[in-house]
């Protein structure tokens, strides 16, 4: 079973919205959330880039066993309980791997040198 938890709060004419997901089940789980708030779904970026596991308003994550992913968003609707919906929810086929290129470039750190690397100014 994967469980969710979420939230939708108000504030400054924005609807923050907070959700957790976690698996239960020995087995690894594709889950598919989806925005049931009425407005657009303005993803959470990170360095300007969305998601890649975002899709309109639909994120889909891959949960392995006794494991919890959070996801957050904004809209400009009104709040609504409950803000989210799964869609659906499969065990994880291994033969075809869900990670595109996108999903790991935007999974990688940020990367900048150490200070003993950079050349210092006299």
């Amino acid at each position: 079973m994967v469980t969710l938890e979420s939230t939708a709060e108000r504030s400054s004419d924005i609807t923050m919205v907070r959700v957790r997901l976690t698996n239960t089940r020995s087995t690894v789980q594709t889950v598919q959330l989806r925005s049931v708030l009425a407005g657009p779904t303005w993803p959470a970026r990170h360095d300007g880039v969305v998601d890649p596991r975002w899709d309109g308003d639909r994120w889909t994550v891959t949960i392995r066993p006794d494991r919890s992913r959070g996801v957050g968003f904004a809209s400009p609707s009104q709040p609504i309980d409950p803000p989210v919906e799964v869609v659906s929810v499969a065990r994880h086929d291994e033969a075809s791997p869900v990670r595109s290129t996108a999903t790991v470039l935007a999974n990688l750190d940020g990367w900048r040198p150490t200070n003993e690397v950079l050349a210092r100014e006299p």
